[in-house]
């Protein structure tokens, strides 16, 4: 199995709750994709600007059609624009 964890910070300008449109629907189109054990979205409590995915996967084979899906594929750019510096990914694999 593969975990993702994908922490961002929203620029200063951007309202959390804008953001949300884009990854509430991530959020409900990945949890349906072949292969996904679990797929979550959390707000800091001590920043509301900090966010993470906590991603689960059962193989490398299922997260690439993942990343090749049009909602990932439409998502992760606009979420991205978003952000101070991106979005960083830790992966880990059990």
């Amino acid at each position: 199995m593969i975990r993702l964890n994908v922490v961002f910070t929203l620029k200063g300008n951007v309202n959390p709750k804008d953001v949300l449109e884009i990854t509430n629907e991530l959020v409900a189109k990945s949890r349906q994709d072949e292969g996904n054990i679990s797929y979550d979205l959390y707000q800091s409590s001590t920043d509301p600007k900090v966010m993470l995915f906590v991603e689960t996967w059962e193989n490398q084979e299922v997260l690439d059609k993942h990343s090749a899906a049009s909602h990932f594929i439409s998502a992760v750019p606009k979420i991205s624009a978003l952000t101070v510096d991106g979005l960083k990914i830790d992966r880990f694999e059990f």
